[in-house]
């Protein structure tokens, strides 16, 4: 199999998987708004932020250095199980000892009694982050996709019914606890303990060669972690825990698109751009892969932007209808993060990763920056400031593609066609939603309505706007579907 079918086989693997599990997520998201006010997913939501802060310092970028470099062997695994968990136990020790004076800080002190369980399941999660290195590196797409599909439904079910018997917060701190638990027992099946755990001679000059791929990535990452969370301290010192539980909710609705198919395209194309010697391959590679991925998550973050209102009428109490304005303004995150993995995973393959650290540096400070300086005309201007940050900075990370010959007029020009296509969809429902607004149906009937007629508008828009991208899409899907039927025919045969 060709490695572009492989990738693409990869990448349905990976996405479908996620995404399906993700569905649960949300679902499971939604069901724990009734038994958990804004307030109380305010204070762990900023829990969580400080635990996350501490392991994102700390991650040395193993998973990464593994991905870009397919042809190492065991004890390398090793040197980065010991940089992972050595590393992580500071952490998590760190953001314990911190907790009560961030809590201080921003008179949110509650959020201190959750950071003990926390800390143990990011603990537990890390355990799990060189195997999932070698299934990446070694392009086992599937396991990939279905341990993301294990744990998230393993979460989803175990908080919900921790919610339900009365735990309050603790409901989510222990679905993470389960979840970190099953995502061992799975990783450990699908790979051997010898990958990752087979003792071996410590070397210094490996330490230090993960560390010096790693570092840039890892300071970067931090920024780029940054941007997307520090922004629910800001948002709890000027306006409380209830508004960061509600401003919490819009941001993971509006990031799920570019979480489960823009960071599923890079896990993907990553180990796949590292096996291309050819400048040129890559870079139409590229520019493929970003047509490819506007096709599926533009429609996905405009669309949620579109039926927000309907949406959160449906699946939300009163006390969490004030998800729907935050979730309108970021509805175009998920369009500027996506894109920016994807240029972001092209520099790790290329080695030009210390680029990171300015540009993510820049986001964290506008993101910040913009976040307080619009907090004085309200929390949902607050949010607008998000998305103005992140647009600017993946304009600065595909400008740093410049050297390899690919220029932000490029990927404009591989993503307009899907994005025009959209046009149409969000006219279609945001009609659809005034026509029916005074109709006196069920909401849930008027969602489905606007989710119908947007995906027709959009479907029949790409064949018009978007003719070619679209038969690609349709092509590298049949070719998955046709290998795979080949591939059962002798099986069933026998």
């Amino acid at each position: 199999m060709s490695l572009a079918k492989k990738a693409a086989s990869g990448f349905l693997w990976t996405t479908g998987a996620t995404l399906g599990s993700r569905v649960v997520t949300i679902v499971s998201t939604f069901v724990l708004t009734r038994f958990l006010p804004p307030e109380i997913q305010g204070e762990v939501n900023l829990a969580y932020g400080l635990v996350l802060t501490a392991g994102t310092m700390t991650a040395i970028g193993v998973v990464q250095f593994l991905a870009a470099n397919p042809e190492e062997g065991r004890d390398m695994a090793f040197h980065g199980t010991v940089l992972v968990l050595s590393t992580g136990l500071i952490a998590c020790l760190a953001s314990i000892l911190v907790a009560p004076f961030y809590g201080s800080l921003l008179g949110v002190e509650a959020l201190a009694q959750y950071v003990p369980g926390l800390a143990l399941a990011h603990f537990l999660d890390r355990i799990t982050w060189v195997p999932r290195g070698v299934l990446v590196r070694d392009m086992r797409f599937r396991m990939v996709g279905l341990r993301v599909a294990v744990s998230e439904l393993v979460f989803a079910a175990s908080s919900v019914t921790f919610a339900y018997l009365g735990w309050g917060g603790f409901a989510i701190v222990a679905g993470n606890l389960v979840r970190g638990t099953v995502g061992i027992l799975f990783s450990f099946s699908v790979t051997s303990w010898r990958d990752s755990l087979q003792p071996c001679k410590l070397v210094a000059e490996k330490f230090l060669r993960i560390i010096r791929f790693g570092a840039p990535i890892t300071i970067a990452s931090l920024f780029h972690f940054g941007a997307s969370n520090w922004d629910n301290s800001l948002m709890g010192f000027r306006f409380g825990e209830a508004t960061v539980g509600l401003y919490n909710q819009a941001y993971r609705i509006a990031d799920l698109p570019a979480t489960n198919v823009g960071e599923q395209i890079n896990d993907v194309l990553v180990p796949t751009f590292a096996r291309l010697e050819d400048a040129d391959s890559r870079r139409r590679g590229l520019l493929r892969a970003c047509g490819l991925m506007a096709m599926l998550v533009f429609p996905m973050a405009l669309g949620l932007g579109a039926v927000a209102m309907t949406m959160v009428e449906v699946f939300y109490p009163p006390s969490y209808h004030g998800v729907a304005p935050f979730l309108i303004v970021l509805a175009t995150l998920s369009i500027s993060r996506s894109i920016g993995t994807l240029a972001g995973g092209f520099l790790q393959v290329v080695g030009r990763t210390r680029g990171f650290i300015y540009i993510d540096l820049l986001l964290v400070i506008m993101v910040l920056g913009l976040v307080w300086l619009l907090s004085a005309w309200g929390p949902v201007m607050s949010a607008v400031g998000v998305g103005i940050a992140f647009t600017v900075s993946v304009l600065l990370t595909i400008r740093a593609l410049a050297p390899d010959g690919i220029t932000i007029r490029d990927v404009l020009a591989a993503v307009a066609r899907p994005f025009v296509a959209c046009l149409p969809m969000i006219a279609a429902v945001v009609a659809m939603r005034i026509a029916l607004l005074d109709s006196g149906m069920p909401a849930v009937a008027r969602l489905l309505a606007e989710i119908g007629v947007g995906a027709a508008v959009y479907v029949g828009a790409c064949f018009v706007f978007a003719p070619a991208i679209t038969r690609d899409f349709l092509n590298l899907g049949l070719s998955v579907v046709r290998r795979r039927r080949a591939a059962r025919a002798p099986e069933a045969a026998s």
